[in-house]
């Protein structure tokens, strides 16, 4: 009897010991299913995230990085930021469903997108948006909170963002001497982007200038007054001053948001100045006057750097009167008393040829025409990109006439502000 309880209790303590080993390895009863995620995981089983289409949803691009391969979206409605993956095998695409690349998307840009996760499957300019490109001649109201071009009026609330280039700006700091283009839905603005900016024209030294003009291109004439600052588009222009008998030109070349300072000195020279003026006249039969008196054009007039009152007359027509600015050697210059600029001056330095000129009026035309067909008919969107591309055309026209300025001018009445 004995001899059996110790065969009991070793029993009882060798069936402890297997079990506190059990317990130790961790071991379980299973299904078996742990074992088949195992090998679907190393043989590559990876379950696919379902693609989100979120289409009824607008989103405003305000960051791409190549380098990495980001698309930072603004969700329009909750203004949230965040950043997007693109691949190889992200789409992207028009308004009107063709490809384009990533290149092609601008900071801006109105957006819908398709997505797996954090990875864009499909980018698509909004089917909904207008976008106005190389819009000038517009009106900022901050207070009002609208923008008028075209002689037509659109709005916008505090969500409104402003660009140039990548940089996001306040709207402060759009100027209306730039060239912009509007991107929003019916008569809303939701962002506008800044195509070309504006700079500063400093003045320094200009006492002696004061009370004579400055004229920057075919952009502006102005009178000079003290401390003169002036906004004007980036680009490179023909300068030209001139008052009682001194003056003279420089080129400049204008920055975006860069100062240029230009001292009034160097332009003085000797004096007192004159131009030798030739005169061609429409119809013939006009007579000209130069501050009060008539003069005989059938020969090249001396007329004394500065500011001149010029006037036409001839029967049939109306009175033609512009302040004429006289700053360059010798200059040509052809009335039309037809001519109904609303330009209050003209330069001697600064002015296209006659054929420039009338082109010029032309361009202006179809520029304004343009900004009227993108608001009347915003709806109409290939129309409205055909406008764009001839606006375009139009704007280097005129930026090449700005560049091809000389001494000796080619002057056609007009022109010498931009309105």
């Amino acid at each position: 009897m004995q001899k059996k309880n110790i065969y009991m209790i070793l029993l009882a303590a060798l069936l402890g010991l297997l079990l506190a080993g059990c317990k130790e390895s961790g071991s379980k009863l299973t299904d078996g299913r742990e074992s088949l995620n195992g090998r679907e995981k190393e043989e590559g089983f990876i379950e696919e995230v379902e693609i989100l289409k979120e289409t009824d949803k607008l989103y405003v691009v305000t960051a791409i990085d190549t380098e990495r391969s980001m698309i930072t979206l603004q969700d329009w409605d909750t203004t949230r930021e965040k950043p997007f993956n693109y691949t190889g095998a992200t789409y992207f695409k028009g308004k009107y469903g063709d490809n384009l690349t990533v290149s092609q998307i601008s900071v801006g840009e109105l957006v819908t997108v398709e997505r797996r996760g954090e990875t864009l499957v499909n980018v698509q300019i909004s089917e909904e948006v207008f976008s106005y490109d190389d819009l000038y001649h517009f009106t900022l109201d901050l207070t009002k909170q609208t923008l008028s071009v075209g002689g037509s009026t659109y709005f916008f609330d505090d969500k409104v963002a402003a660009y140039h280039g990548n940089s996001k700006i306040s709207l402060s700091e759009i100027s209306e001497q730039d060239t912009i283009c509007l991107r929003g839905i019916d008569r809303q603005i939701y962002t506008i982007q800044v195509l070309a900016g504006h700079g500063t024209v400093a003045l320094k030294n200009a006492e002696i200038f004061q009370g004579g003009y400055i004229t920057i291109g075919n952009l502006l004439s102005m009178k000079i007054v003290p401390q003169m600052r002036i906004e004007v588009a980036e680009g490179t222009y023909l300068l030209a001053v001139a008052n009682d008998g001194y003056g003279g030109s420089r080129e400049i070349t204008v920055e975006a948001n860069q100062e240029t300072t230009v001292d009034l000195n160097e332009l003085k020279g000797e004096g007192p100045k004159s131009c030798q003026i030739q005169f061609k006249v429409e119809p013939a039969n006009a007579e000209v006057y130069l501050d009060g008196e008539k003069i005989d054009i059938s020969h090249a007039v001396e007329v004394r750097y500065g500011a001149h009152r010029l006037t036409a007359k001839a029967e049939g027509y109306e009175e033609w009167s512009k302040i004429l600015i006289v700053n360059s050697k010798t200059a040509e210059l052809t009335i039309k008393l037809t001519d109904k600029s609303s330009d209050e001056t003209i330069s001697t330095a600064n002015p296209p040829s006659s054929s420039n000129a009338n082109n010029n009026n032309s361009n202006s035309n179809n520029s304004n025409n343009s900004n009227n067909n993108n608001n009347n008919n915003h709806n109409n969107n290939s129309n409205s990109n055909n406008n764009n591309s001839n606006n375009n055309n139009n704007s280097n026209n005129n930026n090449n006439n700005n560049n091809n300025n000389n001494n000796s001018s080619n002057v056609t009445s007009g022109n010498a502000t931009r309105q």
